[in-house]
């Protein structure tokens, strides 16, 4: 054999094996890497609303002590196959192994608080994930990309329980502008989250290499499988990933692997101590967060915190039919005075003086008024800037008519949840089950989570 061949040979023989070396020790962990999500679970301290007012306490009953028995190789291995999901996900190897090593040890505080938050989230990950026939080990995800803090923004500026850049987020239908940021919704983030990952598994067949493009772009993804020779495989294109990315992949697996074995670790999860069912509504017109409490029994924070993709208390209604989540209780208080909400806030207008375009909300924050040309012309319908009358409101009501026809004549729209049927959805909205099938015209009794249901 000449020189030339023998080194033909060798260098097939290495490309042979890299799949099996890639997934050995081989590879050796960057210990300076944390994914961001990791890191924002690190620095979250227990005051948002949520961990305030429905998590349990981080108190005795709450393991926090760097106590982490010692478990084979062996056994996280066979523990991670015992997860359902991919076997992209079941590969345990040293990075891995370092990952689980951080959740179970200085990290275990914020991954009791993870297992927490996530009863406020899971349900919403799992309908969609469902909806989109994606792996249910996917809700995992916004561990690490946002520690599951819904407003999380990263120094690069990506943000929301998923983490989309601005140009990604409006690529996939989410607003961004000056009144909301539909990155903090959970809902319609997780939607988004969805077909983006549906989308990459079509291109690249492999769940790994879909969260490796999640993390860097697809393009990168691309170019590193064209480095590696071809091979579609996240452990041999490993060295001509971001170093980012690299971490990426692993720190997912673990996650995976302690969200399902915590307790193994001496880990207790953070208990949900109030239950948390919400219903949506549609707002045709602009309201404050203030008005709606103040009639509906329930705290501004309280609001903001179910609705994260607000900026300020203002829900811009009367610029696009704006979506409002609000505990059960609430969301029916709502629907029945929500026309005299919506009287109340033609009133406002009429009351903000020509020049005048802030209004300082309950909380003392200043949000801009965008709407005070509408309220100029609400006062001209009366015929002085100074008076007011019910015809008045009424033209003022009717000059939007054209544009809420359309919203008008679908009415009232709620969100099926996960374990909902037509009569508990018929009795929440003081409907029949019947009424409901007409609206909708439905032939049966059949209804999904995360079907849209007109029952007003």
């Amino acid at each position: 054999m000449n020189k030339q061949k023998f080194f033909i040979t060798l260098s097939l023989l290495f490309v042979a094996f890299l799949p099996v070396a890639a997934q050995t020790d081989d590879i050796v962990a960057d210990d300076e890497y944390v994914p961001f999500g990791l890191q924002e679970a690190e620095d979250d301290e227990v005051g948002s609303f949520f961990e305030a007012n429905f998590l349990s306490p981080l108190d005795d009953e709450v393991e926090l002590e760097d106590i982490n028995p010692f478990f084979s190789d062996e056994y996280y291995a066979e523990r991670l196959k015992a997860i359902p999901g991919p076997e992209e996900f079941h590969v345990f190897n040293s990075i891995v192994k370092s990952y689980i090593d951080r959740y179970a040890t200085n990290m275990r505080r914020s991954v009791s608080i993870m297992l927490g938050k996530y009863n406020l989230y899971g349900n919403i990950f799992d309908d969609i994930l469902d909806r989109y026939d994606l792996p249910e080990v996917l809700r995992f995800l916004p561990v690490i990309e946002s520690g599951l803090n819904p407003t999380a923004k990263s120094r690069a500026g990506a943000g929301g329980l998923w983490q989309f850049m601005p140009s990604t987020g409006k690529s996939f239908g989410l607003d961004i502008n000056s009144w909301v940021d539909e990155r903090n919704d959970p809902y319609l983030s997780t939607d988004a989250a969805a077909r983006m990952l549906k989308r990459d598994y079509e291109q690249f067949g492999d769940w790994s290499l879909v969260l490796a493009a999640y993390n860097c772009g697809a393009g990168n993804v691309s170019k590193a499988i064209a480095r590696a020779g071809g091979v579609k495989d996240f452990w041999v294109i490993y060295p001509y990933l971001p170093r980012e990315t690299r971490g990426y992949v692993p720190a997912f697996i673990a996650a995976t692997y302690i969200m399902n074995n915590y307790s193994q670790h001496n880990i207790k999860a953070r208990k949900t101590i109030k239950a948390i069912e919400v219903d949506t509504a549609v707002v045709h017109y602009d309201l404050y967060m203030e008005q709606i409490a103040d009639v509906c029994g329930i705290t501004v924070e309280e609001i903001r915190s179910f609705n994260p993709q607000y900026k300020t208390t203002l829900i811009p209604g009367g610029r696009r039919h704006s979506v409002i989540a609000l505990p059960i209780e609430q969301a029916v208080r709502f629907a029945g005075v929500e026309d005299s909400l919506y009287h109340s806030s033609i009133d406002l207008a009429f009351n903000v003086m020509p020049g005048d375009s802030t209004l300082v909300s309950g909380s003392g924050e200043v949000a801009e008024l965008e709407n005070a040309a509408s309220a100029a012309e609400a006062k001209a319908l009366t015929g002085s800037a100074g008076s007011r009358s019910s015809a008045g409101v009424r033209n003022a009501r009717s000059s939007k008519s054209k544009s809420r026809s359309s919203s008008a004549s679908r009415g009232k729209e709620i969100t099926v949840r996960s374990g909902d049927n037509l009569g508990a959805i018929a009795k929440r909205n003081h409907t029949t089950v019947a009424e409901l099938k007409r609206k909708n015209k439905l032939k049966g009794d059949q209804i999904r989570a995360g079907q849209k249901l007109r029952v007003k």
